[in-house]
């Protein structure tokens, strides 16, 4: 059963560069470390200080490996003086998937 984390994570406003990439770093450091199958950052829209972690794991013993590792010290470490407010995250287990069907191109005549 995979494991998927998901975080929220809020840089201080006129620190942007340095708070990713700190995100840079971790993201590099973390897609190496083994049973992670993605590890990645995403930027809001609306407001460019807040960023979000999806991160996947093969398991919960690959996650928990994760968060006592160096790199994700490190990680931690970085970010001294860079959030705005506490990290949140969530943690779901995941016991499938599946990827959509393609339903092919919308035809217009079908959008009033």
């Amino acid at each position: 059963m995979s494991i998927v984390a998901i975080a929220d994570l809020f840089g201080v406003s006129g620190r942007r560069p340095e708070f990713i990439a700190a995100l840079a770093s971790a993201e590099r450091e973390a897609a190496n470390q083994p049973g992670c199958l993605r590890y990645l950052f995403a930027a809001s829209i609306a407001d460019q200080d807040h960023f979000v972690l999806m991160s996947e794991w093969r398991d919960q013993a690959a996650l928990d490996a994760h968060h006592v590792s160096p790199g994700f010290a490190s990680f931690q470490f970085s970010l001294n003086g860079l959030l705005a407010r506490p990290s949140q995250m969530r943690v779901y287990s995941v016991s499938g998937s599946a990827r959509p069907l393609a339903s092919g191109p919308m035809d217009p005549r079908d959008a009033d």
